[in-house]
C-alpha cells in the first residue's frame, strides 16, 4: 500500500536542446501488476483529467477512467475487449478524437505471453516484437486532438516521441524496491498534427 510518507523528491529540469521546462517526480510505492492500482500512478494520471473530456484506455483492465476502455481479457470491466489494434481501428473509423490516452501495455514479451495465456490465446511467433507498440502509437496518433495528452507506462520513456511531434510535460518515476523494475510514467502533449499514419 502507498505510504503517504514515502520520500518524494520533485524536480524542474529542462530537456536537453530544447529549454522546455519537465515537471519530474520520484516516488516509492509497493508493485502492482495493475498500473492504475498504485496511488501515486493514479494520482499522476488523475491531475491530467478535466471534465467532460474525451479518454480512450487500450489496456485498461477494471480501470473505469476512460470513456472508451479496451482490455482483451473479457473478465475485466472494460467496455470491449479486442486486439488494441482492432480497438483503435474501430474509434477511428468511427472519427473518435481524445482529449486524453492512458497507454499501459504489456512492458516486455514475456507480459505479453502471459497476456494472451490469461485469455486461452496462442501468443503469435511475431508477438515478441510487439512490445516496442509502434504501430499501436501510430494509430494512438491518429486519435489524439492537438494539444491532447498521451500518458504512457513502461520501463522506458520512449513515448509518443517528437518525431510524432510530441512534447514531454511530466515523468513520475515509480520505485519498487528491492530487485523491481521502476514503473516510468510519462506525459507528452500533442503540438501539431501529422500526416495521417495508416497501418
Amino acid at each position: 500500500m502507498y505510504a503517504a510518507k514515502s520520500p518524494i523528491v520533485n524536480v524542474v529540469i529542462n530537456e536537453i536542446g530544447d529549454g522546455k521546462v519537465i515537471k519530474f517526480n520520484r516516488v516509492w510505492t509497493m508493485p502492482n501488476g495493475d498500473t492504475l492500482q498504485m496511488e501515486p500512478v493514479l494520482n499522476f494520471v488523475k491531475s491530467y483529467i478535466q471534465p467532460n473530456i474525451i479518454i480512450i484506455d487500450p489496456f485498461a483492465r477494471d480501470c473505469m477512467l476512460a470513456t472508451y476502455r479496451n482490455d482483451l481479457n473479457p473478465d475485466t470491466k472494460a467496455e470491449f475487449h479486442m486486439e488494441v489494434m482492432d480497438f483503435l481501428r474501430m474509434l477511428g473509423n468511427k472519427n473518435i478524437s481524445a482529449d486524453l490516452i492512458i497507454f499501459d501495455p504489456p512492458y516486455s514479451s514475456r507480459q505479453m505471453s502471459e497476456l494472451y495465456k490469461s485469455v486461452g490465446m496462442e501468443f503469435g511467433i511475431n508477438g515478441g516484437q510487439r512490445f516496442g507498440w509502434k504501430e499501436e502509437r501510430n494509430l494512438l496518433n491518429n486519435l489524439v486532438k492537438v494539444g491532447g495528452i498521451v500518458i504512457s507506462f513502461g520501463w522506458n520513456s520512449i513515448g509518443m516521441g517528437i518525431k510524432r511531434l510530441y512534447k514531454l510535460e511530466e515523468i513520475l518515476l515509480v520505485c519498487h524496491g528491492g530487485a523491481h523494475n521502476d514503473t516510468i510514467c510519462i506525459a507528452e502533449r500533442k503540438t501539431a498534427h501529422q500526416e495521417r499514419l495508416e497501418i
